[in-house]
């Protein structure tokens, strides 16, 4: 350990003790000269996000190590591999007593543009808002989870088509409506929704995905910030 005190150091592996001790670096300049703030703040937070991380694990018990293994860490949402599991689940729920179930995907609207101006970090906080207001949106029954790097899902049982929209209006116009501040940097974000029902779209849960999925490529397609239906 270096002795500094202005981050969280995890000895000899610490990126930003690497850093601050290139003696190429501190000849010419010194080590902060050359890292930007941006870079030094980022160094530092992913440090200590490590740290905690690491602190998690150790102390999780059985219990806790399953709940990790079903969330996803970043949003607390449910991972992808959870949500297939409970779509199968829900969707033979669905058939044996007839009832509907819809699945709604989110997007969102410019992600990787996001990342590029503002940086990894920035992104990972727009998601995690995004997944607080999905929480706030939906029903206790429903399943929310984190599909991909920027995309959600949402299992919305005992719903037909026409219910579904209206929920998925709903977190469309709750993440348009909501200001997402980070770093300094003030942001507006929109989001593409998706749908699609059983049994009026799809008998099967595949098929139900892949009409989901084609009904959010749509509103990409339509530049954003709306809602499609299969």
């Amino acid at each position: 350990m270096t002795g500094r005190t202005d981050h969280i150091c995890s000895g000899r592996t610490c990126m930003f003790c690497r850093v601050l001790d290139n003696p190429q670096r501190a000849k010419i300049a010194g080590a902060r000269a050359f890292m930007d703030n941006q870079v030094i703040e980022r160094v530092k937070e992913l440090e200590q996000r490590s740290l905690l991380t690491t602190q998690a694990l150790s102390a999780a018990n059985g219990e806790d190590i399953e709940k990790l293994a079903l969330l996803d860490t970043l949003t607390e949402l449910y991972n992808s591999r959870t949500f297939l599991k409970e779509m199968k689940d829900e969707l033979k729920r669905a058939k044996r007593y007839k009832r509907p179930v819809s699945l709604c995907m989110v997007s969102v609207d410019g992600f990787r543009d996001i990342t590029r101006s503002y940086g990894a970090l920035t992104s990972d906080a727009v998601l995690k808002v995004i997944g607080g207001v999905l929480k706030g949106a939906i029903r206790d029954v429903d399943i929310p989870s984190r599909f991909s790097s920027d995309e959600f899902a949402i299992i919305l049982p005992e719903t037909n088509a026409s219910g579904a929209a209206i929920v998925a209006e709903r977190i469309r116009s709750r993440v348009a409506n909501h200001g997402i501040t980070h770093n300094w940097h003030n942001l507006k974000v929109t989001t593409s929704v998706g749908l699609a029902a059983f049994p009026t779209h799809a008998r099967e849960h595949d098929e139900l995905l892949s009409r989901t999925v084609q009904a959010l490529e749509q509103a990409v397609q339509k530049g954003g910030d709306v809602v499609i239906t299969a």
